[in-house]
């Protein structure tokens, strides 16, 4: 009754209260009633309401400790995984006037959380070490400041070294390296130096520049990346591809590791091991660039993609850093990276489904003056198959990757004893002989690029 009847407050100053009190019979209209029902059913609503707005308020006012505590505006509070500048209680009471009103949370609870700070932190501090590599001819015809077209990534990998992948230098007649910088009043510059190639390995398609300082002082630029183990790498574990996307200088892509171990097709088709897939977006003009774990330490270099299209499909692929450190430090000691060698090329898998080769690994060509040759191997020719190879030291040799492995395990100058399924001299016959020859190992290395 007082609900609609704003100045009937007390029974002593209303008449049909008064009258209810002294026992006579009061009678209401029935629509009457039925309004003041519904009245009172929304205002208990609205109170709900209001007491559970008032219940966040206070649950957010107590995060930020008891009042009067002297907390500034720059104070900074931790509340779960999310870090947020202090603010007003005035602003946290709109919030919660925000949470009636159905339009969410403060701008507040937007901020970076701990991990997002983390991220940005290792970007800031890696992203100075990724350069881009530019052919000399293309640098000389851009703007002055102007950044060059890049045709890929590399990184820093000591004071005077960087490191990139084998095809991104490939064409490159004159390379030379792209730093990106920015200048005190915060311009970006870009700085372009010459770069002399120490080692080109094509096997593991990795290669070794060494920057010409050109008389001046590359401490400021020349900041190596620290690097850190493959062996560790686990998938699921969450990793970040830097590099120059379609130009697109000091990008970061971040992902997992979707899988480990696996096989990645090089020169001549020899295999790289340890392959490292990612799902982080990899495209072109990231070969080269690092692929960092979640310390900033870098586990592997941005080769490849798997995709239909030329662009990102979901499986990136990266060299292992361990498999890196191995043949950097060969091509900066010697120019090139010693393995042991046969001397010849392997007929694809293709071709040899469609000769009806069905196990082993068929030579298709034998260099001049290599180990096969001086030991009587014989290679396809006019209306002939090659020697295929099916046991090598006592291993059986289902396929080329065998070889290859047991000559990872081999080194250059051992003797070894190999088993081979040779067409028979027979011109009419079907049948195959089989012989055995002994052959000493080569070496190869980036200038006899030979398995």
């Amino acid at each position: 009754h007082s609900l609609f009847e704003p100045n009937c407050i007390t029974a002593r100053s209303c008449p049909r209260l008064r009258l209810a009190a002294m026992g006579r019979r009061m009678r209401l209209p029935r629509k009457s009633l039925l309004a003041a029902l519904t009245a009172l059913f929304l205002a208990a609503t609205a109170a709900v309401v209001a007491a559970v707005a008032a219940a966040r308020c206070f649950s957010a006012l107590g995060q930020l400790g008891p009042r009067g505590s002297g907390s500034s505006a720059g104070d900074e509070v931790t509340r779960e995984d999310r870090t947020f500048p202090s603010a007003r209680r005035t602003t946290l009471l709109s919030s919660a006037a925000g949470l009636l009103l159905g339009s969410g949370v403060g701008g507040e609870a937007q901020a970076l959380t701990r991990e997002e700070r983390h991220v940005a932190s290792m970007f800031l501090q890696t992203a100075p070490s990724v350069l881009g590599l530019a052919d000399a001819s293309a640098v000389s015809k851009r703007l002055s400041n102007q950044a060059p077209p890049l045709s890929g990534s590399g990184f820093v990998w000591d004071s005077t070294h960087v490191v990139t992948n084998y095809h991104v230098l490939e064409e490159m007649k004159n390379p030379q390296v792209v730093f990106a910088t920015r200048d005190s009043s915060g311009e970006e510059r870009h700085s372009t130096l010459g770069a002399t190639v120490v080692g080109a390995d094509p096997l593991s398609d990795i290669a070794v520049l060494e920057v010409d300082a050109e008389g001046r002082d590359l401490r400021d630029l020349m900041r190596p990346l620290r690097r850190s183990t493959s062996s560790q790498v686990r998938p699921g574990q969450d990793v970040f591809a830097l590099g120059n996307p379609l130009g697109l200088e000091h990008s970061m892509s971040r992902g997992v590791v979707s899988g480990v171990s696996r096989t990645m097709e090089g020169a001549l088709g020899r295999p790289i091991r340890d392959i490292i897939q990612t799902d982080a977006s990899i495209n072109p003009g990231n070969s080269g660039g690092p692929l960092l774990n979640s310390d900033g330490a870098v586990i592997g270099v941005n080769s490849a993609i798997l995709s239909t299209s030329g662009m990102f499909g979901g499986v990136g692929l990266a060299i292992p850093i361990d498999t890196v450190e191995h043949n950097v430090a060969s091509m900066i000691s010697n120019g090139y990276v010693s393995r042991s060698s046969l001397g010849v090329v392997f007929a694809p898998a293709y071709l040899t489904e469609v000769l009806g080769v069905k196990d082993g690994a068929m030579v298709m060509k034998v260099f001049s003056g290599s180990p096969a040759q001086k030991a009587g191997i014989q290679a396809m020719g006019t209306g002939r198959l090659g020697d295929v190879i099916i046991g090598m030291a006592g291993n059986p040799v289902a396929s080329n990757e065998d070889v290859f492995k047991i000559l990872d395990q081999r080194s250059p100058g051992e003797d070894l004893t190999m088993q081979l399924r040779r067409a028979s001299r027979k011109v009419d016959s079907d049948e195959f002989d089989y012989v055995d020859v002994k052959v000493r190992l080569g070496s190869s290395n980036s200038k006899v690029v030979a398995t």
